[in-house]
C-alpha cells in the first residue's frame, strides 16, 4: 500500500509553520529536505510509523500530530475536490469523490453512512495498529473536517468525533483543536455532522465540467493501476529471474492476464515488456556490482543470463563500460569517500 505525495507535503507545510527542526527529521530519515519532489512521491505507507517515531523523537513530543493540526494547510485534493465543486449537492460529490480514494492512499477507507443513529464519515486507516499511527489518524479526521469546511463556504460542522487511538492530552485540548466534543476507543474515527449539509448546493454546478473531471479521474486511476501492474511483474522478476528465463507469455499467465492485454497495458504505461526486463536486468546488476563481492560468474545466473558473453555484451551496451570496470569505478569511489572522511 502507497500513499501520495499529497499528504506528506500537507505535513512538511505544517512541519515548517510550526517551526518544527524540519532538516534534523528529514536527516534523521535520510532524505535531503530541499530535493524531494514531495507531491509527486508515492511512498510505501508501512514507513509512516517510521516517519512519525522519528518526528516524536526529534521533537520530544509524544502528541506531535494533534499539535501540527493548527499549523497544517486545508487540503485541496484537486480532481477530487472538483468532482465535489461540479456535482449538484455535497452528498452526490463526496460520494463521486471516494470512488477515487485511492489517488491519495491505497490505506485510507472513508465512507458516508445515514441511518437512524444520524450521519456521519466513517474513516479507515491501514491495519497496522502501530502507535505512532495515532498521528495520521489525528491529522487525516482534523483535515478532512476543514477540506468538507472549505467545500460547503464553512457551512460544515462537525457534531462530535470519535477516535480509534487513545487520549494523551487534556480533554479541552482535542475538543478545541476538533471544534467539537472528542471521544477515544471507538473501532474507527467517525465524524458526526447534521446530515442536511449533504444537501448543501454547491454555486459551482456545472454537468459539462463533472464529465470532465470525472474523465480525468478515470485516466489518472487508470495510470495508477498500471504502475501497479509494472510493480507486480518486477516481483515477479525478484522471485524468479535467476531460476528460469521469463517470457511475456510467462508473466501474463502468472498474473492471471491475457498476453494481449498485459502488452497492450505496457504499452499505454510506455514501456514494453522487454523494456521492463532489460531495465530490471541492469538496476540488479549494478546492485550486485556495487555492493557485494558476488563473483561476476553468479551474477550472470542471479540477473537470469545463460552465458557470461551474453551479459558481458549487454551490460556494456546499458553502461557503455564492462563489469569489470564499473565495480572497479564503484569501489574507487567508495574509497575517496572514505578517505575524504577522515
Amino acid at each position: 500500500m502507497r500513499d501520495s505525495g499529497y499528504f506528506l507535503e500537507i505535513i512538511h507545510t505544517g512541519m515548517v509553520n510550526a517551526g518544527l527542526k524540519v532538516n534534523a527529521i528529514y536527516e534523521r530519515l535520510g532524505y535531503n529536505a530541499e530535493e524531494l519532489p514531495l507531491r509527486e512521491m508515492r511512498t510505501p505507507h508501512q514507513l509512516q510509523a517510521y516517519f512519525w517515531e522519528t518526528v516524536e523523537a526529534v521533537t520530544g513530543d509524544a502528541e506531535i500530530g494533534l499539535h501540527l493540526c493548527k499549523h497544517l494547510p486545508v487540503f485541496h485534493g484537486e480532481v477530487l475536490e472538483y468532482l465535489i465543486f461540479s456535482s449538484a449537492t455535497l452528498g452526490e460529490g463526496v460520494e463521486r469523490a471516494l470512488k477515487y480514494l485511492r489517488l491519495l492512499s491505497d490505506a485510507l477507507n472513508v465512507r458516508i453512512v445515514h441511518d437512524g443513529d444520524g450521519a456521519r464519515a466513517l474513516v479507515k486507516g491501514t491495519a497496522a495498529d502501530a502507535p505512532q499511527l495515532r498521528h495520521t489518524e489525528i491529522c487525516v479526521v482534523y483535515e478532512l473536517i476543514q477540506f468538507l469546511k472549505s467545500v460547503t463556504e464553512q457551512r460544515f460542522a462537525p457534531l462530535r468525533v470519535s477516535l480509534h487511538c487513545s487520549q494523551r492530552a487534556g480533554q479541552a485540548e482535542y475538543d478545541q483543536t476538533f471544534g467539537c466534543p472528542v471521544s477515544f476507543g471507538a473501532p474507527e474515527s467517525e465524524i458526526w455532522f447534521d446530515p442536511a449539509i449533504l444537501e448543501y448546493r454547491s454555486p459551482r454546478w456545472d454537468p459539462d465540467l463533472l464529465k470532465l473531471h470525472e474523465d480525468l479521474a478515470e485516466r489518472r486511476l487508470s495510470k495508477l493501476r498500471r504502475h501497479d501492474l509494472i510493480e507486480r511483474i518486477q516481483k515477479l522478476f525478484a522471485q524468479r529471474l535467476e531460476l528460469d528465463q521469463l517470457t511475456l507469455e510467462d508473466v501474463a499467465e502468472e498474473l492471471g492476464v491475457p498476453t494481449r492485454r498485459l502488452r497492450f497495458e505496457l504499452s499505454r504505461a510506455g514501456t514494453s515488456f522487454s523494456e521492463l526486463l532489460s531495465d530490471f536486468r541492469f538496476a540488479l546488476a549494478k546492485r550486485l556490482l556495487a555492493g557485494t563481492d558476488e563473483p561476476i560468474e553468479n551474477i550472470v545466473y542471479l540477473t537470469g543470463f545463460s552465458e557470461p558473453s551474453t551479459f558481458y555484451r549487454a551490460f556494456k551496451r546499458w553502461s557503455n563500460m564492462t563489469p569489470v570496470q564499473y565495480r572497479e569505478q564503484k569501489r574507487s569511489h567508495r574509497r575517496l569517500a572514505r578517505a575524504s572522511a577522515r
